[in-house]
């Protein structure tokens, strides 16, 4: 048997196998403090049920572990939670992923652009030298910005912004245009970083006067030098309990508040009958907790450039729940986004944008 982390997004450490029982942890890397994504493969257990244990309750969800056999379709173990997951393995079932979540690879979006035939370009490069992939669309010079992955293991943030991308490129007015940056952290999805609390700091703490990282300053410098109207960064949130099993939005700045309320009226409605709801309920305000106005971050950056008319962060679960508000499935996701961008595109003759 063969466990390991040879995989795009691959993160685990071994510490010992006692029969059909693995002791396992995930690597921290360059994060700050606590965070606990990892992703790894088992090869070679066929026929076998393994159980695997962390050292920590903030590792396995509330559905168990992400299983897949393609790291393209994902579904719940529904054995184990907390600190441990276990899995029968079938017959012939010799390569099997497990992942602390539904994972969002580059692999994911090529796919979805080859699809719906968007033309992937090189944004930038990134801090280890490879192609940082964006899209462009439409003909207007009023922008939307769409952004995910400023933490590489937030990966739901990913399957909203696919769906949303889907409908803004359907039904797109003609004086909007649309960026679309889906892995600000590029090489941290790549080698399965935590990308959460990096030393010195992460990519959503870069909004400075001197960025570090090509990705962001670019964006940056995009936003002052085009007619940005909208930006909608998506992330995930922390691992799981209370406003984490749920959609909310991270508000940006209290002078932007009743925009957001107006946009969130939309989303309360739009989400009603969906697998996954907005409620508002969870959402956290402007210098609320740990969401401080000042915080150097991509939604408070742009919030406060002259065109900008609306700058939200949502974070989207990891597991969810089966309370009626939602349990997160990669299909469930890219309908929330699908209904995330019929809402953007309800929002500017409101706004007064159109």
């Amino acid at each position: 048997m063969n466990i390991h982390s040879n995989l795009i997004g691959g993160n685990i450490a071994v510490d010992r196998i006692e029969n059909d029982t693995v002791y396992l942890e995930r690597e921290l890397r360059d994060t700050e403090g606590d965070w606990f994504y990892w992703a790894f493969c088992v090869e070679g257990a066929a026929g076998r049920t393994l159980t695997f244990v962390f050292p920590s309750k903030h590792r396995v969800g509330r559905f168990g572990a992400a299983v897949s056999h393609d790291l393209r379709e994902w579904h719940w173990s529904e054995s184990g939670s907390g600190d441990t997951f276990t899995y029968t393995f079938a017959e012939g079932e010799d390569k099997v992923y497990f992942a602390h979540n539904m994972l969002y690879h580059p692999a994911h979006f090529d796919a979805f652009c080859a699809r719906v035939g968007l033309k992937q370009e090189v944004f930038c490069r990134s801090v280890k030298g490879r192609d940082l992939p964006a899209v462009r669309f439409g003909t207007g010079k009023r922008w939307i910005l769409l952004t995910a992955r400023h933490h590489a293991c937030e990966a739901t943030g990913n399957y909203v912004l696919e769906g949303v991308t889907e409908t803004l490129l359907s039904r797109l007015p003609e004086d909007f245009a649309v960026l679309v940056v889906p892995f600000v952290d590029y090489d941290g999805v790549v080698d399965g970083d935590q990308g959460k609390n990096r030393r010195p700091h992460d990519h959503n703490r870069d909004y400075t006067d001197a960025p570090i990282y090509e990705v962001v300053e670019k964006m940056m410098t995009f936003g002052r030098e085009h007619d940005l109207c909208y930006t909608f960064d998506f992330h995930s949130p922390w691992h799981m309990g209370k406003q984490n099993d749920y959609v909310f939005f991270s508000r940006s700045t209290e002078a932007m508040e009743p925009r957001i309320d107006l946009f969130a009226e939309y989303m309360k409605q739009a989400t009603a009958a969906g697998e996954l709801k907005y409620t508002g309920a969870w959402d956290v305000g402007p210098n609320e907790a740990w969401n401080n106005e000042t915080s150097p971050n991509s939604k408070n950056y742009f919030s406060k450039q002259p065109s900008v008319r609306l700058s939200i962060t949502t974070e989207t679960p990891y597991f969810g729940v089966t309370d009626g508000s939602g349990k997160i499935s990669q299909d469930a996701m890219r309908a929330l986004g699908r209904v995330f961008g019929h809402c953007i595109l309800q929002y500017p003759a409101q706004d007064g944008t159109v």
